[in-house]
């Protein structure tokens, strides 16, 4: 049931965002325009998708990209693909095993690129996510176990897996003016907003999902508040942003046949979408711009219940209290 209101509601999205003719072809990326060598770009999901064409992009303009993600025999597949599409220039690609559904595993990737590698990241673009996970005829476990406590596996892999990732990097990105990029979603409007629910809902339901997307643009407003209580106008500083890529056949959907058929079959492709993400990543018109959601390269407006800046604070600190344990 989920499945055909998940299709129903993107059709309606597309119908609403051609009547708004929001939809404007995006070029692709001019790559003899920029030079990345030396800039050092953490992309989390870059080994399938939109991650593995976001991480193509940027590779092919020379930066040294960290696969920050769980499957490491698919990563280092993404990995020769983004070298070959570099023309085998960029031999900087390394894969670094992330699971976004362990804390621990977050945890032990951020001592890992700050602490053994002395690595400072430029870019972060918190991409991973799931929507539904349909394998072998039957849905994997909605929950996920974390030491004592337990989250809804949406929860989890969209939002409180890229916070804690985030907080454990906060000092290397302010300390590096680094961009920090959230990728959300369009259907955020659509789930309302309940905390306890998020986090502790028993299914995969799209209520669930649009909340955990809302989840990423709360944060995404509140750590871009904290930045600027901690910086002057005159001062240098890292900037965060959320972004909505676009209605693309998104490998973090996995339905049934012959729905995922149908599904891959009409909306654009991951390639197509990569390009508003890696402009907002690497272009100047874009560096100083903080707190902002983009709809590809277009700056909107997000829902009206996103700018409730007490729901945002809850949010944060109650996602500080559930990785507390974490960031010692």
């Amino acid at each position: 049931m989920y499945q055909i209101i998940i299709l129903l509601v993107i059709l309606f999205t597309i119908v609403f965002y051609l009547g708004m003719g929001l939809f404007t072809p995006t070029k692709d990326i001019e790559y003899d325009k920029y030079d990345l060598k030396g800039k050092v770009v953490i992309i989390t999901g870059s080994n399938a998708g939109l991650g593995k064409e976001i991480a193509k992009k940027i590779g092919k303009l020379g930066a040294h990209i960290i696969f920050a993600c769980r499957n490491e025999a698919k990563a280092k597949e993404a990995i020769k693909e983004v070298f070959e599409f570099s023309n085998g220039e960029n031999d900087k690609l390394e894969f670094m095993k992330l699971d976004l559904l362990s804390l621990g595993s977050i945890k032990e990737f951020a001592n890992q690129f700050q602490n053994v590698k002395k690595l400072k990241c430029d870019i972060l673009i918190n991409n991973a996510g799931i929507m539904w996970l349909w394998e072998d005829k039957k849905w994997n476990n909605p929950i996920t176990k974390n030491g004592g406590n337990q989250f809804n596996t949406q929860f989890l892999a969209n939002y409180l897996g890229h916070f804690l990732l985030t907080q454990l990097l906060f000092k290397n990105l302010m300390d590096n003016q680094a961009r920090i990029l959230n990728i959300s979603s369009s259907v955020h409007q659509y789930g309302g907003f309940s905390l306890e629910n998020l986090i502790n809902d028993t299914s995969y339901t799209f209520q669930t999902y649009c909340q955990s997307k809302l989840a990423q643009i709360y944060s995404t407003y509140y750590l871009d508040s904290l930045i600027n209580q901690d910086v002057n106008e005159n001062t240098n500083k890292a900037t965060i942003n959320v972004i909505h890529p676009g209605i693309f056949a998104s490998e973090i959907v996995n339905l049934p046949f012959p729905l995922n058929r149908l599904y891959h079959k009409v909306f654009k492709s991951a390639e197509y979408c990569s390009r508003g993400i890696v402009k907002c990543a690497i272009e100047n018109q874009f560096q100083s711009i903080s707190g902002k959601y983009f709809d590809d390269t277009k700056i909107i407006n997000t829902s009206s219940l996103s700018y409730n800046k007490e729901i945002g604070k809850q949010l944060y600190e109650k996602s500080m209290d559930l990785i507390k344990d974490y960031l010692n």
